[in-house]
Protein backbone atom coordinates (compact mmCIF):
# COMPACT_ATOMS: atom_id res chain seq x y z
CA UNK A 1 0.00 0.00 0.00
CA UNK A 2 1.21 3.43 -0.92
CA UNK A 3 -0.33 6.73 0.94
CA UNK A 4 -3.24 4.81 2.19
CA UNK A 5 -5.49 6.71 4.11
CA UNK A 6 -9.01 5.78 5.57
CA UNK A 7 -11.24 6.04 8.70
CA UNK A 8 -12.88 3.46 10.56
CA UNK A 9 -15.47 5.05 13.18
CA UNK A 10 -16.52 3.68 15.79
CA UNK A 11 -19.46 0.92 16.01
CA UNK A 12 -18.82 0.38 12.05
CA UNK A 13 -19.99 -2.89 9.70
CA UNK A 14 -17.05 -3.11 7.27
CA UNK A 15 -16.42 -5.58 4.39
CA UNK A 16 -12.55 -5.40 3.53
CA UNK A 17 -12.70 -6.60 0.12
CA UNK A 18 -9.67 -6.69 -2.90
CA UNK A 19 -8.65 -9.52 -4.97
CA UNK A 20 -6.44 -12.33 -4.15
CA UNK A 21 -3.19 -11.43 -2.63
CA UNK A 22 -4.01 -7.75 -2.70
CA UNK A 23 -2.84 -7.76 1.12
CA UNK A 24 -6.10 -8.24 2.95
CA UNK A 25 -5.40 -10.74 6.25
CA UNK A 26 -1.52 -8.53 6.24
CA UNK A 27 -3.81 -5.53 6.82
CA UNK A 28 -5.48 -7.29 9.90
CA UNK A 29 -1.87 -8.55 11.13
CA UNK A 30 -1.03 -4.50 11.12
CA UNK A 31 -3.87 -3.76 13.09
CA UNK A 32 -3.22 -6.26 15.69
CA UNK A 33 0.36 -5.65 15.75
CA UNK A 34 1.39 -9.19 14.67
CA UNK A 35 2.91 -7.05 11.90
CA UNK A 36 5.07 -4.11 11.58
CA UNK A 37 4.85 -1.29 9.44
CA UNK A 38 7.56 -0.35 6.86
CA UNK A 39 6.60 3.01 7.14
CA UNK A 40 3.29 5.23 7.67
CA UNK A 41 0.85 4.70 11.15
CA UNK A 42 -1.77 3.16 12.20
CA UNK A 43 -3.88 5.22 15.08
CA UNK A 44 -6.17 3.04 17.25
CA UNK A 45 -7.76 5.42 20.08
CA UNK A 46 -6.12 4.47 23.92
CA UNK A 47 -7.78 1.14 25.44
CA UNK A 48 -9.40 -0.16 22.42
CA UNK A 49 -9.79 -3.53 22.77
CA UNK A 50 -9.17 -5.61 19.25
CA UNK A 51 -9.33 -9.67 18.56
CA UNK A 52 -9.64 -11.45 15.33
CA UNK A 53 -10.62 -14.87 14.53
CA UNK A 54 -7.25 -17.12 14.32
CA UNK A 55 -7.07 -19.48 11.34
CA UNK A 56 -5.01 -22.38 13.25
CA UNK A 57 -5.26 -23.25 16.57
CA UNK A 58 -1.28 -23.44 17.82
CA UNK A 59 -0.23 -26.83 18.66
CA UNK A 60 0.42 -26.35 22.40
CA UNK A 61 -3.23 -24.88 22.66
CA UNK A 62 -4.46 -28.44 21.69
CA UNK A 63 -3.77 -29.87 24.82
CA UNK A 64 -6.71 -27.36 27.19
CA UNK A 65 -9.98 -28.43 27.96
CA UNK A 66 -12.63 -26.29 25.92
CA UNK A 67 -13.08 -24.58 29.50
CA UNK A 68 -8.93 -23.62 29.72
CA UNK A 69 -9.22 -22.57 25.96
CA UNK A 70 -11.68 -19.93 26.33
CA UNK A 71 -10.11 -18.99 29.99
CA UNK A 72 -6.81 -18.22 28.38
CA UNK A 73 -8.37 -15.80 26.00
CA UNK A 74 -8.05 -13.25 28.91
CA UNK A 75 -5.64 -11.32 30.23
CA UNK A 76 -7.00 -11.82 33.77
CA UNK A 77 -9.34 -14.20 35.10
CA UNK A 78 -12.96 -14.00 34.13
CA UNK A 79 -15.41 -15.16 37.00
CA UNK A 80 -18.57 -16.80 35.80
CA UNK A 81 -16.84 -17.85 32.34
CA UNK A 82 -19.30 -20.93 31.61
CA UNK A 83 -22.22 -19.22 30.54
CA UNK A 84 -20.37 -16.46 28.54
CA UNK A 85 -18.85 -20.09 26.77
CA UNK A 86 -22.65 -21.56 26.42
CA UNK A 87 -23.26 -18.50 24.37
CA UNK A 88 -20.87 -18.35 22.15
CA UNK A 89 -20.76 -21.92 21.06
CA UNK A 90 -24.75 -21.34 20.10
CA UNK A 91 -23.49 -18.39 18.29
CA UNK A 92 -20.99 -20.96 15.97
CA UNK A 93 -23.56 -23.91 16.41
CA UNK A 94 -21.64 -25.33 17.83
CA UNK A 95 -23.74 -25.48 21.41
CA UNK A 96 -23.73 -29.61 23.14
CA UNK A 97 -27.02 -30.66 24.72
CA UNK A 98 -27.96 -29.56 28.22
CA UNK A 99 -26.95 -32.99 29.96
CA UNK A 100 -23.73 -32.75 28.02
CA UNK A 101 -22.46 -28.79 28.90
CA UNK A 102 -19.99 -29.71 31.51
CA UNK A 103 -18.59 -32.75 30.25
CA UNK A 104 -17.86 -30.61 27.09
CA UNK A 105 -15.89 -28.03 27.97
CA UNK A 106 -13.55 -30.91 29.78
CA UNK A 107 -12.88 -31.74 26.17
CA UNK A 108 -10.04 -31.39 25.21
CA UNK A 109 -9.92 -29.31 22.29
CA UNK A 110 -7.65 -31.76 19.72
CA UNK A 111 -10.33 -34.02 20.26
CA UNK A 112 -12.01 -31.76 17.90
CA UNK A 113 -12.44 -32.03 13.91
CA UNK A 114 -11.02 -29.75 11.68
CA UNK A 115 -13.81 -27.57 11.40
CA UNK A 116 -14.97 -27.72 14.86
CA UNK A 117 -11.71 -26.50 15.67
CA UNK A 118 -11.81 -23.18 13.31
CA UNK A 119 -15.82 -22.64 15.08
CA UNK A 120 -14.03 -22.77 18.50
CA UNK A 121 -11.27 -20.22 17.32
CA UNK A 122 -14.02 -18.36 15.98
CA UNK A 123 -15.78 -18.24 19.58
CA UNK A 124 -12.42 -17.50 21.14
CA UNK A 125 -12.67 -14.05 19.32
CA UNK A 126 -16.43 -13.00 20.36
CA UNK A 127 -16.06 -13.90 23.86
CA UNK A 128 -13.54 -11.22 24.42
CA UNK A 129 -16.23 -9.12 23.46
CA UNK A 130 -13.80 -6.37 21.67
CA UNK A 131 -14.18 -3.31 20.85
CA UNK A 132 -13.07 -4.07 17.70
CA UNK A 133 -13.59 -7.39 15.98
CA UNK A 134 -11.83 -9.03 12.55
CA UNK A 135 -13.59 -11.68 11.17
CA UNK A 136 -11.56 -13.68 8.64
CA UNK A 137 -13.53 -15.59 6.37
CA UNK A 138 -15.95 -16.54 9.53
CA UNK A 139 -18.36 -18.66 7.51
CA UNK A 140 -16.03 -21.16 6.32
CA UNK A 141 -16.99 -23.85 8.29
CA UNK A 142 -20.07 -23.34 9.57
CA UNK A 143 -23.15 -24.29 8.29
CA UNK A 144 -26.58 -22.74 7.64
CA UNK A 145 -27.84 -22.42 10.90
CA UNK A 146 -24.25 -21.65 11.78
CA UNK A 147 -23.83 -19.00 9.49
CA UNK A 148 -27.92 -17.74 10.64
CA UNK A 149 -26.53 -17.67 14.54
CA UNK A 150 -23.59 -15.64 13.65
CA UNK A 151 -24.97 -13.34 11.31
CA UNK A 152 -28.11 -12.45 14.34
CA UNK A 153 -24.83 -11.84 16.49
CA UNK A 154 -23.54 -9.68 14.41
CA UNK A 155 -26.60 -7.70 13.64
CA UNK A 156 -26.87 -7.01 17.62
CA UNK A 157 -23.43 -6.25 18.16
CA UNK A 158 -23.16 -2.64 19.18
CA UNK A 159 -19.02 -2.70 18.16
CA UNK A 160 -16.75 -2.00 15.56
CA UNK A 161 -16.65 -5.01 12.80
CA UNK A 162 -14.01 -5.37 9.91
CA UNK A 163 -14.92 -8.94 8.03
CA UNK A 164 -13.08 -10.71 5.60
CA UNK A 165 -15.30 -12.90 3.19
CA UNK A 166 -16.27 -13.94 0.04
CA UNK A 167 -19.89 -15.20 1.13
CA UNK A 168 -21.42 -12.02 -0.45
CA UNK A 169 -25.14 -13.02 1.46
CA UNK A 170 -23.66 -13.01 4.85
CA UNK A 171 -22.01 -9.54 4.18
CA UNK A 172 -24.42 -7.83 2.26
CA UNK A 173 -27.14 -8.70 5.64
CA UNK A 174 -25.04 -6.84 8.32
CA UNK A 175 -21.85 -4.29 6.62
CA UNK A 176 -22.46 -1.08 5.98
CA UNK A 177 -19.49 -0.01 3.79
CA UNK A 178 -16.62 -1.84 2.11
CA UNK A 179 -12.57 -0.93 2.40
CA UNK A 180 -11.43 -1.72 -0.85
CA UNK A 181 -7.56 -3.00 -1.28
CA UNK A 182 -7.16 -1.51 -4.77
CA UNK A 183 -4.51 -3.68 -6.39
CA UNK A 184 -3.75 -1.18 -9.54
CA UNK A 185 -2.83 2.21 -7.54
CA UNK A 186 -2.27 0.24 -4.09
CA UNK A 187 -4.81 2.16 -2.53
CA UNK A 188 -7.42 1.82 0.58
CA UNK A 189 -10.71 2.89 -1.41
CA UNK A 190 -13.88 3.31 1.07
CA UNK A 191 -17.48 3.11 0.06
CA UNK A 192 -20.50 3.86 2.02
CA UNK A 193 -23.97 1.50 1.12
CA UNK A 194 -24.63 -2.50 1.17
CA UNK A 195 -22.57 -4.56 -0.16
CA UNK A 196 -24.03 -5.67 -3.17
CA UNK A 197 -24.70 -1.97 -4.33
CA UNK A 198 -21.04 -1.11 -3.94
CA UNK A 199 -19.84 -4.59 -5.52
CA UNK A 200 -21.90 -2.97 -8.69
CA UNK A 201 -20.53 -0.11 -7.96
CA UNK A 202 -16.60 -1.07 -7.76
CA UNK A 203 -17.30 -3.24 -10.91
CA UNK A 204 -18.58 -0.61 -12.86
CA UNK A 205 -15.37 1.50 -12.16
CA UNK A 206 -12.86 -1.36 -13.02
CA UNK A 207 -14.83 -1.88 -15.86
CA UNK A 208 -14.62 1.45 -17.09
CA UNK A 209 -10.69 1.58 -16.13
CA UNK A 210 -10.25 -1.26 -17.90
CA UNK A 211 -12.17 -0.03 -21.36
CA UNK A 212 -9.76 3.09 -21.14
CA UNK A 213 -6.62 1.22 -20.73
CA UNK A 214 -7.45 -0.78 -23.81
CA UNK A 215 -8.27 2.27 -25.37
CA UNK A 216 -5.39 4.26 -24.45
CA UNK A 217 -2.95 0.83 -25.07
CA UNK A 218 -4.32 0.39 -28.97
CA UNK A 219 -3.88 4.64 -29.82
CA UNK A 220 -0.45 3.98 -28.26
CA UNK A 221 0.26 1.28 -30.76
CA UNK A 222 -1.31 3.13 -33.51
CA UNK A 223 1.19 5.58 -33.01
CA UNK A 224 4.00 3.17 -32.94
CA UNK A 225 2.62 1.88 -36.22
CA UNK A 226 2.48 4.97 -37.71
CA UNK A 227 5.96 5.98 -36.76
CA UNK A 228 7.45 2.84 -37.76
Amino acid sequence: LKEADFVVRRGAKLTLMGQNGAGKSTLFSLITGKLKLDEGDINIQPRTSIAISRQIIPRDELKLTVLEFFEQCFDEKVYNIEPKIDEVLEVVNLAPSEKMKDEFKQRVVGSFSGGQQARLLLASALIQNPDVLLLDEPTNNLDKAGIEHLTDFLKEYRKTVIVISHDADFLNSFTQGVLYLNTQNRQVEQYNGNYHTVVREISARVEKERRANAKLAKETQANKDKIN
